[in-house]
């Protein structure tokens, strides 16, 4: 049988030329891949905080929930382990809160570092194997705030809130809170930068 070396050299290249082609192609999708994935994410309404005051009022409530969410996960860990220990119950958190750094780096996503870090410190926790288990407390502080009840003041690009009648009479006499919220120079969102009023105002100090 005798070979067609021409034809076969046709097909070769032809095999080649599709091959690259197709080389080619994978990588120009891969390319705008990256830079479909490294454009920075579109505004929130964390980052517009001021224009409507209802974002505002979001993310106060946000923030205000934040502990009791870890709490929540504590108590939702139907895997986790306790440890009784000077009548204190300690549960296991899940694996996204197990450690300082991880609860911290999650209040951060509303509060200023230095909040973050008191807020931890005054939660009554434990390491266990290197893994942090949480005393869920036995009084909580409920807030209130609302469009209603809530104001909001512009200045220098800071943001000065005051929430009025933040809860029961029966909870407390001062139900002021006043919030000073300021942009990150890193991540250019808003945090707390202080909260100052009475109420609940132990688990920040």
């Amino acid at each position: 049988m005798k070979v067609n070396w021409k034809n076969w050299m046709f097909i070769l290249v032809l095999s080649l030329l599709v091959t690259g082609c197709m080389t080619q192609v994978k990588q120009e999708h891969a390319k705008n891949k990256a830079k479909t994935q490294s454009k920075p994410a579109a505004q929130s309404a964390i980052q517009k905080l001021g224009d409507n005051k209802m974002d505002v009022v979001l993310f106060l409530k946000q923030a205000e929930h934040q502990l009791e969410n870890v709490y929540y996960a504590a108590a939702d860990n139907a895997k986790g382990k306790s440890v009784v220990e000077d009548g204190l119950v300690f549960r296991e958190l899940p694996k996204r809160f197990d450690s300082k750094d991880k609860i911290t780096g999650y209040f951060s996503r509303f509060w200023s570092r230095p909040l973050a870090e008191a807020m931890y410190d005054n939660m009554t926790t434990k390491l266990v194997k290197e893994k942090v288990y949480v005393a869920i407390p036995r009084v909580d502080y409920p807030t209130l705030i609302s469009v209603r009840n809530t104001t909001v003041q512009k200045n220098n690009g800071e943001l000065n809130v005051t929430v009025e009648d933040v809860t029961d009479p029966s909870f407390a006499s001062d139900r002021t809170l006043r919030y000073r919220l300021v942009r990150d120079q890193k991540t250019k969102r808003f945090e707390i930068k202080s909260r100052m009023g009475a109420y609940g105002n132990e688990q920040f100090q």
